[in-house]
């Protein structure tokens, strides 16, 4: 019995302290030191678990699984080499030289948007070390499915010998009427294989896709450009529906000579409800000019969703609005304005159409003076 609870206690002992192969003063900062000097005064190394690429793939790593780490030894795939799990994918740490160099998947971008009304999501790939007789299988996955035709992962094939790839409506987006505002989804290369040796995926493994909502109706609701004296809460205001994110819209300011842009202002924050679902955000723009010249409004995927001129015709010979003809408003601010005058809409309604331009007294975060949202 004493024998038993010795050993119980010094089998404890051993499960807590640090470990040590080949030394008995292992480092204190180590769970576990390996010595290459032997007793015997030989040196060795460290043999980590080999595995063929298809024994790899049986091992049913996790994302709590990171770092985990095999040497492929596959002269079948040609791939002799380290290769370490990241959380999704076997990645080379580093291959030996009569290795066969993998086929490698990445995206061109990693970043893009588009309108919810246009379908069809095209995905682009770059292939590193492309092989001439075998095609390469993808499998894509999304973030979210509720905005997508599809309801699963995509799986698609590239041809042999592709050094880029434009995989077309691998995914489709949803056309629905409710104001969602814009959202991201993100598509994810989630395994590969064919090609040459062990395919890997590459850095640029996800693809980010801001969907910007077809069902937001904003404008520009207000402008403040000139005025007695020294010009003041030079501005612009946005209006439109409640929720809006407007992160990714900007405002573009056009010279009415040459039709150069001025001056670019990206909008951020979200539109506060008012009434009847709408709301304003005001966004101060210091610089507009007190000539003839126009302010496009612009949204994340770069199309001009208005182009206002005021003081006379302005035609975009650069940028977003480039070949448009801005409309002109049918009135302006001279230097004679009173302070706390502004150009801004009046009238009843729930789009821009339903209100007309006038000077009136400036509000700032408000709904203008004689405008009701219904």
């Amino acid at each position: 019995m004493k024998h038993f609870l010795l050993l119980f206690f010094v089998g404890i002992y051993q499960v807590f302290a640090q470990v040590g192969i080949g030394t008995t003063n292992p480092s204190a900062a180590s769970m576990l030191e390996i010595s290459s000097k032997s007793s015997d005064g030989n040196f060795k190394g460290l043999m980590p678990p080999r595995v063929t690429v298809a024994q790899r793939d049986l091992i049913r790593a996790t994302e709590g699984d990171t770092g985990l780490m095999v040497f492929v030894d596959d002269a079948d795939a040609t791939i002799f080499g380290l290769q370490v799990w990241n959380g999704t994918f076997w990645e080379n740490i580093y291959l030996l030289q009569n290795s066969l160099q993998p086929t490698e998947i990445a995206y061109t971008l990693s970043e893009n948007s588009q309108l919810e009304s246009i379908a069809s999501v095209d995905l682009e790939f770059n292939i590193t070390n492309p092989s001439t007789t075998n095609s390469v299988s993808v499998t894509v996955s999304a973030s979210s499915y509720d905005d997508l035709v599809e309801n699963t992962s995509q799986v698609f094939t590239i041809p042999p010998g592709s050094l880029v790839f434009n995989a077309i409506s691998i995914f489709n987006l949803l056309d629905d009427t409710e104001v969602e505002g814009n959202e991201l989804l993100q598509f994810t290369i989630t395994k590969v294989s064919g090609g040459s040796g062990a395919p890997t995926i590459g850095i640029k493994s996800i693809f980010d896709l801001t969907i910007v909502d077809n069902d937001i109706d904003i404008w520009i609701n207000e402008i403040h450009y000139d005025n007695v004296g020294g010009d003041v809460d030079e501005r612009v205001e946005i209006a439109g529906s409640a929720g809006v994110d407007l992160s990714g819209y900007s405002l573009v300011h056009y010279n009415g000579s040459g039709g150069t842009i001025i001056s670019s202002e990206s909008i951020s924050g979200v539109i506060v409800e008012i009434n009847a679902g709408l709301g304003v955000k005001n966004i101060d723009y210091p610089g507009l000019q007190n000539s003839n010249e126009a302010i496009a409004l612009v949204d994340p995927a770069g199309n001009v969703i208005q182009f206002l001129s005021y003081e006379g015709s302005v035609t975009a010979t650069e940028g977003p609005a480039s070949g448009m003809t801005a409309t002109l408003l049918p009135i302006d601010q001279d230097p004679s304005t009173a302070l706390g005058k502004s150009m801004q809409l009046t009238g009843a309604g729930n789009k821009y159409t339903d209100f007309t331009w006038s000077i009136e007294n400036e509000t700032i975060d408000e709904i203008n003076s004689g405008q009701t949202f219904n």
